[in-house]
């Protein structure tokens, strides 16, 4: 190359450094760029522009300093640079394509912003050791362009269609809006990927695209439906229509891939589907329903269905009442009277009406329907028709009728009873005094005896309490013997007894004994009798709400002593500390007691029908007299269980 060619060439085109270093490099450039009708424009690995021929300066309106470094996206519309520009620089840095090229037909923009169409040719391009990508451009004619424009419009606008073009090898060159969608990827996800990642992860669908491609090859076109994948790796059913392209000398240039999202179509059968098993199974109901007649209409009255049921009851087949109007069933007056059509105006109005009255069967019977007629309306509020519904209910008339005939017959009687009875009443008002005069004297003289009922109570408890006093004072002139442990014994028990009156001297109720206040009574009693301090021993109580009768209350009462006793005599010596649980509680039959106490517990040879010990006798003749017997166990201390059937 001499300097005026070189010279020449500076002024069309600008190089980079590694271009202009090497004058082969730069004679071959002059060839492509300046012996070549078409624009064309060089860009490096990342998609920038480094260099452009005079005819994409004047085909674009740039000049040279506005497009140096730019992307090539530039040239390309808005809409359109994130897909086609990303694919561009993929070219390059894709190893693969190094030895091929590709072709797009998209859409171009020139500096004032207007959008033309272009035959865009990528071509590898290798010089001073670098790769870059050679974009060759033609400029498509205005009718062309306008047949392209409206073409891709038209693929644009499909959203349940996604239509690629693939290469030869199975790459996505194109990508339209209803590809987006389906499988939900941008452009520049999908375009230079293999047409494989639009099927399902799993290695049987892949194998599957690879097959269908060289079907496509080997046939020229191929239609399936099957699995592919949607956004999010959904699977979506589609159904995929492959043309395969083949140049003038029959080479296999690339393939037409249309795919049909089939999801909304499924979804669609699906419940197409399912709403006819729904209507069907209505209309089996409807039809086999005996006990009602039930049946539509249009919506002048009309019948336009009939059923089971109204041809069971009414007697009238099929072809003598479609088509007819529903006042056939009427009476002659009520037709004349217009009712008939008063109903169907009323559901028309107000959605339903309640049409009872009398209905003619076929036979001639004269029957008391009660029915709803309904109105039908489409999703625009129009009235579409009626639904009748209704039943025969002359056996209910019957009984109204009867009813009121018997409410009118009783009516008269009750006046007549009234006037008897309002005499009655009267004798019973004078008789009602004679008994309130009666009541008050008995309640008087009830209170009297209440009050000397107490009395005696309080006398029986002060004298109990007199014994209780001469019995101490005797066993404390007694040495410490087996007499003088009886007679404290006994004054234990004349404390219980004593007890029992104080109780009943202070409840409101002079005929029962609350258990739970009593048997703290009793424990207090012998904690003092005992000389035990109050914290040595602690009662647990799980008492349940009874009230004992006075005769069974002091039976009670001497036994609660004596097996409280036991417990304080035996299970605590030299100040051990520990407790005494009573529990009182109703089971089926029998009032179930428990006493028991975590004390030494009883000796090893302990038998209680063979003991000697008065107290423990007595206790057991007392169980017996209320209706049970006494168990002892001794695992930690003493248990004393006995279920009582006579309290």
């Amino acid at each position: 190359m001499n300097a005026s060619q070189s010279a020449q060439l500076e002024s069309t085109l600008w190089l980079p450094e590694p271009l202009a270093a090497g004058p082969q490099s730069a004679m071959l450039l002059e060839a492509l760029f300046n012996g070549h009708p078409d624009m064309v424009i060089l860009v490096d690995a990342q998609g920038r522009i480094v260099a452009a021929n005079p005819q994409a300066l004047e085909g674009f309106g740039y000049s040279r300093e506005e497009l140096e470094g730019q992307s090539i996206g530039m040239l390309l519309p808005e809409k359109a640079r994130e897909g086609h520009a990303g694919f561009v620089a993929g070219f390059m840095r894709n190893p693969v394509w190094r030895n091929m090229h590709s072709s797009l037909d998209l859409s171009a923009r020139d500096s004032h912003g207007a959008e033309f169409q272009i035959d865009l040719a990528l071509r590898p391009f290798f010089a001073g050791g670098r790769q870059y990508g050679m974009a060759i451009m033609r400029r498509l004619d205005t009718a062309l362009t306008r047949s392209r424009a409206q073409v891709r419009a038209i693929v644009e606008s499909l959203q349940d269609y996604s239509i690629n073009l693939l290469d030869a090898e199975g790459r996505i060159l194109t990508w339209n809006e209803g590809a987006r969608r389906i499988h939900g990827l941008t452009a520049s996800e999908a375009l230079g990927q293999p047409v494989s990642i639009l099927c399902p992860s799993d290695a049987s669908e892949q194998a599957t695209a690879a097959s269908l491609l060289e079907e496509a090859a080997r046939t020229g076109r191929v239609r399936v439906e099957g699995w592919r994948r949607g956004p999010k790796d959904k699977r979506i059913r589609a159904e995929i229509d492959l043309t395969a392209l083949r140049d003038d000398t029959g080479r296999l240039s690339g393939f037409t891939r249309v795919l049909h999202d089939l999801s909304r179509h499924k979804e669609i059968e699906d419940r197409l589907r399912a709403l006819n098993a729904e209507l069907e199974q209505y209309r089996l109901i409807v039809e086999n329903v005996e006990e009602h007649a039930l049946y539509a209409m249009d919506r002048e009255g009309r019948i336009t269905s009939w059923g089971q049921g109204p041809q069971k009851l009414l007697g009238y087949a099929p072809e003598e009442v479609l088509g007819k109007h529903y006042s056939i069933f009427a009476t002659e007056e009520d037709r004349k009277a217009g009712i008939p059509e008063r109903d169907l105006e009323e559901a028309a109005r107000s959605g339903r009406s309640f049409a009872d009255g009398w209905r003619l069967y076929r036979d001639g019977r004269r029957r008391w329907w009660s029915g709803v007629i309904t109105a039908l309306r489409d999703e625009d509020g129009r009235l579409t028709g009626f639904v009748r519904v209704a039943r025969d209910t002359t056996r209910q008339k019957e009984l109204e009728q009867s009813l009121a005939q018997l409410n009118a017959d009783l009516e008269a009687r009750v006046a007549e009873r009234t006037g008897q009875l309002e005499a009655t009443v009267q004798e019973l008002r004078r008789k009602n005094e004679e008994v309130e005069g009666f009541a008050r004297i008995a309640s008087r003289d009830l209170k009297e005896k209440e009050v000397l009922l107490r009395e005696i109570h309080h006398r029986v408890k002060n004298n109990l309490q007199v014994v209780q006093s001469l019995l101490k004072m005797s066993a404390r002139e007694l040495p410490a013997c087996e007499a003088r442990s009886a007679v404290e014994s006994t004054v234990e028990r004349v404390h219980a007894m004593s007890m029992v009156h104080e109780r009943l001297y202070q409840m409101p109720s002079l005929s029962a004994l609350p258990l739970g206040d009593y048997l703290s009574d009793i424990f207090s009693g012998s904690i003092q009798a005992y000389s035990l301090a109050p914290s040595q021993v602690e009662l647990k109580l799980d008492v349940e709400e009874i009230l004992l009768p006075l005769d069974r209350a002091v039976p009670f009462a001497l036994l609660a002593n004596e097996l409280l006793s036991n417990s304080f005599k035996h299970a605590f010596p030299a100040g051990r500390r520990g407790a005494i649980t009573v529990s009182v509680h109703r089971i089926d039959g029998a009032i179930r007691v428990i006493v028991e106490d975590d004390g030494v517990g009883l000796p090893p040879d302990f038998d209680a029908a063979k003991s000697n010990s008065m107290g423990l006798k007595l206790a057991m003749s007392l169980a017996h007299q209320l209706g049970g017997r006494l168990e002892f166990t001794s695992d930690c201390g003493c248990r004393v269980h006995a279920d009582l059937t006579r309290m």
